[in-house]
């Protein structure tokens, strides 16, 4: 990878943050989780990305996350902080801040709102990597940002000396395989999207993925997608990534995310907490329709019967 600097692969659970109702950070179900995700087989967890309503956090409070998400990892598997800032400063502050609460790399995402062009993009993370001088994990989301990193310029970006990985989360398959052969040979180039891809993105060469409602919901079964793509399992693959495509597909039509990743986690006996503002939890009527999903899959039998 780039320089050697970091060996990362596998199955990287991006954590929700769970909240009590009242608003507060339930710390409890979040170490819970954490240790959870790395007993069922995650390789890396990543903190603070958009499934741990990052937005929603301040730097203090996200710090606190990466703290305990160490505490709970130990030195099993890495941990990846996720602290995006706009202002350039901020995001050099906050990173830094963060390797010293126990993170093995930071989680970037281009700024978003600023409405920046290529020039600034390349300039934001130069600095970053030049003031953090700590494994930088590049996020590509364009729903998220509005900005899209064409695989031409994130090859770029993976000259810095410490861009060390990527999350492509570009809805364009086609851009992750071109992403993965003009910047594989330096950094690691995670696919996002992994309930829909994942078993595919590592048979054409990635080294990983970043995991999010899938991992949380169906627990052991979705993890072991990773696993079942290096082995070239083909068949329990596509069974496995089958059953996480028809949970990602319904649970799109329920609420907003990750409030009905959280109630399906509830609902499965897993600590997935409450949401905060401006999210709101699931009504009535909607958890019902994802009792029903679960029940369809069914997980709500199997989680019973554990």
């Amino acid at each position: 990878m780039n320089n050697g600097k970091v060996d990362w692969q596998g199955n990287f659970v991006a954590i929700a943050t769970p909240f009590t109702q009242e608003g507060a950070i339930d710390e409890a179900k979040f170490k819970a989780n954490v240790e959870l995700m790395i007993e069922e087989g995650a390789s890396g967890i990543v903190v603070c990305g958009c499934t741990g309503e990052a937005w929603a956090l301040e730097a203090e409070e996200r710090l606190r996350l990466f703290a305990l998400a160490r505490q709970a990892a130990g030195p099993k598997v890495p941990i990846i902080g996720g602290t995006t800032q706009i202002v350039t400063g901020k995001a050099i502050e906050l990173a830094q801040a963060a390797m010293k609460a126990g993170c093995d790399g930071v989680l970037a995402m281009p700024p978003y709102y600023a409405v920046i062009g290529p020039r600034e993009i390349h300039a934001y993370f130069k600095a970053l990597s030049d003031g953090v001088r700590a494994p930088i994990f590049l996020y590509n989301m364009p729903k998220r940002t509005n900005i899209n990193m064409p695989p031409e310029f994130i090859a770029e970006l993976g000259k810095l000396e410490w861009i060390v990985a990527l999350k492509q989360s570009s809805n364009d398959f086609n851009e992750l395989e071109r992403t993965l052969s003009l910047a594989g040979e330096r950094i690691s180039v995670f696919a996002g999207h992994s309930a829909e891809r994942g078993f595919a993105a590592v048979m054409v060469g990635c080294p990983g993925f970043v995991s999010s409602m899938e991992a949380q919901v169906m627990g052991r079964e979705a993890i072991s997608l990773y696993a079942l793509a290096k082995a070239g399992n083909v068949m329990e693959g596509r069974r496995v990534q089958q059953r996480t495509i028809a949970l990602d597909k319904a649970m799109r039509g329920v609420g907003t995310f990750p409030s009905n990743m959280k109630a399906a986690m509830n609902l499965l006996g897993r600590p997935g907490g409450y949401c905060r503002a401006p999210l709101l939890d699931l009504d009535a009527d909607e958890t019902s329709r994802v009792s029903e999903i679960l029940t369809g899959l069914g997980l709500l039998d199997r989680a019973r019967a554990a």
